[in-house]
């Protein structure tokens, strides 16, 4: 056995007992059915990179596990295209905060608090033989005994698992998309339904701006022709009202049976996208699917970032007293300092999306979000998280031990307070 595979069995036998112990009995095709036309009574939650749950590193192995461990019915993943073709689960254009490239080379160590250090872009390395061999990094810093998965290697050990849960397919790279779906078209879950069909193709709007040219894509027209009930989400950013008509694009592609869903990038009450969300809120909507979802923006510091147990250097970087600042958040930038995130709002306001209030005002059917387990209590004590429409026939919910609320102490501890 290689080493990774070896590091791979020791991190999934580690998880077997917990997985099962509170694993919900969903039905994935139910899953993609409520996010055409969710219940009221359910705010479907998408686990954002997994359930990254004491130190738990983001897109891992572990990580997915977690997220159905503690109930949670969708995880979404990201997904990079190396120079030799792999499809490795990673976030950063670059390699140097995710994982340890720089102790394994020899070379300074990324520091993401200064954008400096070793980094080199995932597009320009090769899976085999380097990514491979890399060891994933926490949120601070700690290297991880696992190591980088391709798409098709989470997507198989899901199937060992027996783990009936959704990804969305948030693709880094336009190129990444078609090789995705052939290297999912033999696999499945435990119960046989082809991945193609629960893995949602969450993409860009801008790079397939209408119903005819998706579906003029040589993958598309493979599903079309074998039968695969294909689930797509248009992703609509602010920046593209400006340059190109979005609410045309949503009218088109709400009236096909392979969309399911549109994630609106919504950042402020009255911003561009603002005439989206009114659309499907109308009287004139007919689209095939009512619902919208959004990401759940809570910024990338986590504390205590200034503890012994924080990897990450802060170097020259002077950490923040409070890591909201006039109701904003700290992101993480490739190659440079972090920032607080309205100083990247297209609107040039306030970005709302780090106020859990401010989202559930907005009317979103599902969340994309770093703290799930979080989010499932608060949205149970609003009726928000029947989950019974999502089990399969003939299985009943299981009374899960749900997440520890891990993130309550460490994250935006001033929002989790507030009373909704």
């Amino acid at each position: 056995m290689s080493p990774k595979k070896t590091v791979v069995a020791v991190t999934l036998s580690g998880l077997v007992g917990l997985v099962g112990a509170a694993r919900q009995p969903y039905d994935v095709k139910k899953i993609i059915n409520a996010f055409r036309n969710p219940p009221d009574d359910l705010t479907i939650l998408c686990a954002h990179r997994g359930l990254r749950w004491n130190g738990t590193a983001d897109n891992s192995y572990e990580s997915y596990f977690r997220a159905p461990e503690a109930g949670i019915e969708c995880v979404e993943t990201d997904i990079r295209l190396s120079l030799d073709g792999y499809l490795p689960m990673i976030h950063d254009s670059g390699l140097g905060r995710e994982t340890d490239v720089g102790e394994q080379t020899g070379k300074a160590a990324y520091n993401p608090f200064t954008g400096q250090g070793y980094s080199p872009k995932v597009s320009e390395s090769n899976f085999s033989g380097f990514i491979e061999n890399l060891h994933r990094r926490d949120e601070l810093g700690r290297v991880r005994r696992e190591q980088v998965a391709t798409l098709p290697d989470m997507i198989q050990n899901i199937h060992e698992a027996k783990t009936n849960v959704v990804l969305q397919l948030d693709f880094k790279d336009q190129a990444a998309v078609e090789p995705a779906y052939w290297a999912l078209k033999n696999l499945t879950n435990a119960a046989g339904i082809p991945a193609n069909e629960w893995c949602i193709y969450k993409l860009q709007a801008e790079w397939y701006r209408s119903p005819e040219e998706f579906e003029a894509l040589e993958w598309v027209q493979d599903a079309f022709a074998s039968g695969i009930e294909l689930a797509f989400i248009p992703v609509y950013q602010p920046g593209d009202v400006a340059e190109w008509d979005v609410l045309a694009s949503l009218q088109s592609f709400a009236k096909t049976n392979y969309t399911i869903s549109a994630e609106i990038e919504l950042q402020s009450t009255g911003g561009a996208l603002q005439h989206l969300n009114d659309y499907l809120d109308g009287d004139e909507w007919d689209g095939v699917f009512n619902s919208r979802g959004i990401f759940f923006a809570i910024g990338d510091f986590a504390d205590p970032f200034t503890s012994n147990l924080t990897f990450f250097d802060t170097a020259n970087y002077t950490l923040p007293d409070d890591i909201r600042t006039n109701n904003s958040v700290f992101v993480y930038r490739d190659n440079a300092a972090p920032v607080l995130l309205d100083t990247l709002a297209n609107d040039k306001f306030h970005d709302s999306r780090s106020d859990f209030a401010w989202i559930i005002d907005q009317g979103y059917h599902w969340v994309i979000t770093d703290t799930a387990d979080e989010w499932h209590h608060r949205l149970k004590d609003q009726g928000k998280r029947n989950l019974s429409s999502l089990v399969a026939d003939g299985q009943e919910l299981v009374d899960p031990t749900w997440g520890s609320g891990w993130y309550k102490a460490r994250r935006h501890a001033r929002d989790l307070d507030s009373n909704i």
